[in-house]
């Protein structure tokens, strides 16, 4: 028989998981303040030692490629090299990677994650809209999945078994059979108790079905998973999207008809560079 999970027995049970990164909700509000700078995100990295290493890590291989010779070992220098838009990228990701380890979720699910979120950032970029929020969306479209491992490790353990004996059997489908829901609706319940923007809640609740209406995120992180499963970016066969979505497509202004070797390229690069300082 099927749990039939309400909203907040989803709530209830996400005590089993680690606090979800205040950092991330930080440098979301950052977004939208016209006066944001490099100065007012240092204070949100400096009492992290894990994101300071990663930022003269990006810093240092920045100084390397323009020939600098000497190690950068202060932050303000280290932020200049980089830049706003890399450092939020940092802060996020290594962020929400410390949240997946913690909750022990395996590697295959962390480079999923990843390349989802490059390939939903990249599609912002040809939608242009936000980038910052297509990543942190990328990143998060499957943490109703991280849910189900944590919260109900048996129940999560027979939508595999499920899957395992039919190939054919749809994710949401064998999600359904087992838990009354799915884990993108989960994941829509968790985003909206973690008080993160209603956008980013609505794409993470129809990455499997964008139907219409939409909006530009939601689509992006459609057809960004869609993307990197098509690209063999992560081994995550088992939540494979199994359709694309024309009105996505539409709505980002995608041609598949033209040549897209540079949008592949870009996001491959991106996703092994990415992999390479957090795996």
């Amino acid at each position: 028989m099927p749990l039939h999970l309400l909203p907040e027995q989803v709530i209830q049970r996400a005590a089993l998981l680690p606090a979800f990164p205040a950092v991330v909700k930080d440098v979301l509000r950052t977004l939208d303040d016209e006066a944001a700078s490099l100065s007012s995100l240092t204070d949100l990295i400096s009492k992290d030692p894990v994101i300071t290493a990663r930022v003269f890590s990006f810093a240092n291989a920045a100084a390397a490629a323009g020939r600098g010779r000497r190690e950068v070992r202060d932050i303000q220098v280290a932020l200049s090299l980089i830049g706003m838009a890399k450092l939020r990228e940092i802060v996020l990701t290594v962020s929400i990677a410390e949240f997946s380890r913690v909750c022990r979720m395996d590697r295959n699910f962390w480079r999923h994650s990843v390349a989802v979120g490059v390939a939903t950032q990249e599609l912002a970029r040809v939608g242009q809209f936000s980038a910052d929020i297509a990543l942190v969306c990328g990143l998060l479209h499957d943490i109703g999945a991280l849910w189900m491992a944590r919260c109900q490790p048996l129940e999560f353990q027979m939508v595999r078994n499920s899957m395992g004996a039919d190939p054919n059997l749809d994710i949401i489908a064998a999600e359904r059979r087992h838990f009354g829901v799915d884990h993108c609706w989960i994941g829509a319940v968790l985003a909206r108790a973690w008080e993160l923007p209603e956008p980013l809640i609505l794409a993470v609740a129809h990455h499997h079905d964008p139907e219409p209406p939409l909006d530009k995120l939601a689509a992006a992180t459609h057809v960004g998973e869609v993307l990197a499963n098509a690209l063999n970016l992560a081994s995550h066969g088992r939540a494979r999207v199994r359709h694309l979505s024309a009105e996505a497509c539409a709505l980002l202004g995608l041609d598949w008809s033209q040549d897209m070797s540079f949008l592949f390229g870009r996001i491959e690069a991106r996703v092994r560079h990415l992999g390479r300082f957090f795996d």
